[in-house]
């Protein structure tokens, strides 16, 4: 369904909101529409105390120096190379670090501990700048393009070698990259800003990637290997060929909040991945998005992209081409553009498929024919989207570690009591300080003053359990935790204020709460959403797991930007009258899988599965897609009414409702 331009433009004007002081403005003399950068909404300024044991790259040991000229890379190299997967955050205070090679995660040992388990954190996004010397020799060749950052591989590696091949695989575990900025500087046209890759858990967040002269050939590339699952939120990209590229069909991308402007060849162009893409901004005398490898040939490799909340603004050569551009599967929600020829170019020669949208608005609109069980509205559910929240840092001399309290790492001893110290103490900041792994065989309970409960990529291990309970700050933010492989320990949400989840591997989570839930960029066995008052948001969730369903909500209202799983059983059940909207995802399908077991089970309940990709090598996979029961009815979509994704295997629903009216 295709709505009319005014009532479009009306009604994003409340999805995009523009700041007076960070927007760009197309062109102000003939007063065009000005867009919103994808900006922090807070204040940063990211510090740590002394206790958190986070790598200071300015400390003595590695003697980087910002904002005097001289080269810093070997100092900051040093610090990323040090700790090869052991989860620690390398931090860079505030100013301008000069680099003229490669900054690339630690080698490791392949197949083992290379290229995982590291962060790259900055005081704040507009306060940290790397910067690339102007002419830097080995920044000269786009056909060799070179990434000023790495996350998965080092770039002097010969393609053909072992570590190489090794780094391609999905085993980049953790990674991120947060609140800086990334400067190409001039004539520099073989330059990448970033290339990431994280697998399972793993973040872009706050940056800001910047071509200075608008050469290099990719902003951020997201190209290495097998590529998520990973959250991109917050970022803003300017200059460069592209954007945003992608190149290969697994294993899924949630996006959020992301500005692309002045490119040569497009804002995004997706060549193969499963993209999940929410408030989108674009401004561009070249197409805004391109969906498939090559848009004029009708035929794709499995590109699948679900885009809702964009605005697509072109200037200059833009009157010429679509805002979009895509030969493979999309799925498109509430999309407005100007000064393109039209909206979207479907070019696709996939039988059934729908073809171009003219006009400079999308209401909804789905590629591929609209899939229902029983009589249901041909549009997705669109439940209503909250922004995941954020809280400025309190002053780290009022941080308190939970060591202080008595907590000793690696002494295999209950720590229970320790943390729960620390949680009543009055501080609004706790902190499970890097290295070690802490234990919890008892019942923690999250309440008090804590607004805040963070790891600095602590290890969490025990058969207890941490409870998000009630307490004096409306908000509590549980941040950057990995709990042990085969652990025990459990989380649970009784609280009735607002939980937020984030960056966490290994959240078993079981949610009885009433306020707002928010579960971000985590990795886990089961999800139990289990009271029909609670609206849930999840954006990069990753259920892996073969023993039981691994998630299920008991009538409450869940929306999830970007789903990955892994394993065999039913992955998401819905029953008791709930609410699930799926915008995005890629289902891995992995081990022995029961003929019986459906992928989603649907049981007098609401639900809509948009852009849901599927990818297997073993010969079993799911046959029976969605199970939906009304009343004492019940009925399947098989597996083989879905289009085929021509590759991985792999079939692509680009929607499927189960709603009544």
């Amino acid at each position: 369904m295709i709505s009319t331009p005014a009532s479009l433009f009306k009604l994003l004007s409340s999805l995009f909101v523009a700041i007076p002081l960070a927007v760009t403005c197309v062109d102000c003399s003939n007063n065009e529409v000005q867009i919103a950068q994808a900006i922090p909404r807070i204040n940063e300024n990211i510090r740590y105390p002394q206790s958190a044991a986070v790598i200071d790259v300015t400390s003595p040991e590695y003697k980087a120096i910002p904002n005097d000229g001289k080269d810093d890379t070997a100092a900051i190299q040093k610090a990323l190379s040090q700790f090869p997967n052991q989860g620690r955050v390398i931090y860079l205070p505030n100013g301008v670090y000069n680099i003229s090679d490669s900054l690339h995660w630690a080698n490791g040992v392949p197949f083992r501990s290379d290229y995982k388990r590291i962060v790259l954190q900055g005081q704040s996004r507009d306060g940290v700048v790397i910067q690339l010397n102007d002419s830097s020799p080995k920044f000269q060749n786009p056909d060799k393009p070179r990434p000023v950052i790495s996350t998965g591989f080092n770039p002097d590696l010969d393609p053909n070698s072992k570590e190489f091949k090794a780094s391609q695989v999905a085993q980049r575990f953790s990674n991120s990259v947060r609140n800086l900025t990334i400067n190409i500087g001039k004539n520099n046209p073989g330059a990448q800003g970033l290339n990431f890759v994280a697998n399972n858990q793993g973040a872009v967040r706050s940056v800001k990637i910047i071509s200075s002269d608008n050469q290099g050939t990719t902003g951020l590339a997201l190209t290495h290997g097998e590529v998520g699952p990973l959250l991109v939120e917050d970022v803003e990209i300017i200059g460069f060929d592209e954007g945003i590229s992608t190149n290969n069909g697994i294993n899924g991308l949630s996006m959020q909040n992301i500005t692309v402007r002045d490119q040569k060849r497009a804002g995004f162009y997706n060549r193969g991945q499963v993209v999940s893409l929410e408030k989108f901004n674009s401004v561009n005398s070249v197409p805004a998005i391109i969906n498939g490898s090559n848009p004029h040939t009708g035929n794709d490799r499995g590109s699948t992209l679900t885009l809702v909340n964009a605005k697509l603004i072109g200037r200059g050569g833009a009157s010429k081409t679509p805002a979009i551009s895509s030969v493979g599967f999309i799925y498109a929600r509430n999309v407005v553009s100007s000064g393109y020829s039209n909206v979207l170019s479907n070019n696709t020669n996939a039988k059934n498929a729908a073809k171009s949208v003219k006009g400079n608005a999308i209401d909804e609109f789905a590629s591929h024919p609209i899939l229902s069980k029983f009589p249901s509205p041909s549009r997705s559910l669109k439940l209503t989207i909250k922004q995941f929240p954020k809280l400025e840092w309190d002053d780290p001399k009022t941080w308190v570690s939970v060591e202080k309290f008595g907590a000793i790492a690696s002494d295999k001893k209950d720590d229970t009591a320790a943390f729960q110290a620390a949680i009543d103490s009055g501080a609004t900041t706790v902190v499970v300080p890097k290295p070690g792994i802490f234990t919890i065989n008892g019942s923690l309970k999250l309440r008090g003053n804590v607004r805040r409960f963070l790891g600095t990529e602590g290890v969490l291990n025990g058969s207890g359990e941490i409870v998000a309970s009630d307490g004096s700050q409306p908000t509590l933010i549980i941040e950057n935790f990995f709990v042990a492989y085969n652990s025990k320990l459990k989380w649970k949400n009784v609280a009735n204020r607002t939980i937020v989840y984030r960056s966490i591997l290994g959240l078993d989570l079981e949610s009885q709460g009433t306020g707002d839930l928010f579960i971000d960029d985590a990795a886990m066995h089961t999800i139990r959403l289990l009271n029909p008052a609670q609206h849930i948001w999840a954006r990069q969730l990753n259920p892996e797991g073969s023993v039981e369903t691994a998630v299920v909500n008991r009538g409450a209202k869940l929306w999830i930007l970007g789903l990955k799983t892994e394993g065999s059983k039913t992955k998401i059940e819905t029953t008791d009258n709930g609410f699930t909207e799926v915008l995005g995802g890629l289902i891995y399908a992995t081990n022995k899988q029961a003929p019986s077991d459906p992928l989603f089970r649907i049981i007098n309940a609401s639900c809509s599965f948009v852009g849901v990709t599927e990818a297997y090598f073993d010969k079993d996979t799911y046959q029976i897609w969605v199970e939906e029961t009304r009343g004492n009815e019940t009925k399947k979509l098989m597996r083989r009414e879905i289009p085929d994704r021509r590759t991985a295997n792999g079939q692509a629903l680009v929607l499927y409702t189960g709603f009544k009216k």
